[in-house]
């Protein structure tokens, strides 16, 4: 009888430290859930809304806006690559667009990811897929940002043949082409390419 009340005394005690330790790992779980959505609403509050229609391009200069962003959780949730963020391009009840800046050829150049309100990230994209110089290659690219979530992006490209020792281009050989891609951004943050 005496080994039963001790049995049944130790089997007490084990399961209520286990209900314990439950309630603490749930709590624990529920205030890191809390800490990275608190966090990324706490970065992007120190983000400035990007005015729009949002036009650049390689050559020119990006505005100065966000200057205030929190560096910790930037490092956090930019891009890899990028070195600042510009701003808020757009945020509704689900999702939030931020266009961080990335080193390009000629300078800074925008590069937008999407996010979930809890900081998770749904898509990304840079937009200069063309942009740049080389001996008989140049190609500068145009974007609108605009407040429907459509990206507008405008090419010229020039090229030019070499000549024949490859020294050279041969000027009177140029040829431009010039194109247009349209991207979206789905309300499921998704980003795509029309």
């Amino acid at each position: 009888m005496r080994q039963i009340i001790i049995a049944t005394i130790l089997l007490t005690v084990l399961l209520g430290c286990n209900s314990s330790t439950n309630k603490k790992s749930s709590t624990e779980s529920a205030k890191v859930t809390e800490k990275i959505s608190s966090d990324f609403a706490s970065y992007i509050s120190t983000l400035d809304r990007i005015k729009l229609p949002l036009e650049t391009n390689p050559l020119g200069q990006l505005p100065k806006i966000s200057k205030n962003f929190d560096k910790k959780n930037f490092e956090k949730y930019k891009h890899t690559w990028t070195s600042q963020p510009l701003g808020i391009y757009y945020q509704d009840e689900k999702t939030v667009g931020i266009i961080d800046c990335s080193i390009g050829d000629w300078g800074l150049v925008p590069f937008l990811t999407t996010y979930d309100l809890k900081g998770n990230k749904i898509d990304s994209t840079g937009f200069y897929d063309k942009s740049g110089q080389d001996m008989g290659y140049e190609a500068i690219e145009h974007l609108t940002f605009n407040a429907d979530r459509t990206i507008i992006v405008l090419d010229t490209v020039k090229h030019w043949e070499f000549n024949e020792d490859e020294t050279d281009i041969i000027e009177e050989s140029m040829k431009m082409t010039t194109g247009k891609v349209e991207y979206q951004i789905l309300e499921n943050g998704k980003i795509e390419k029309k």
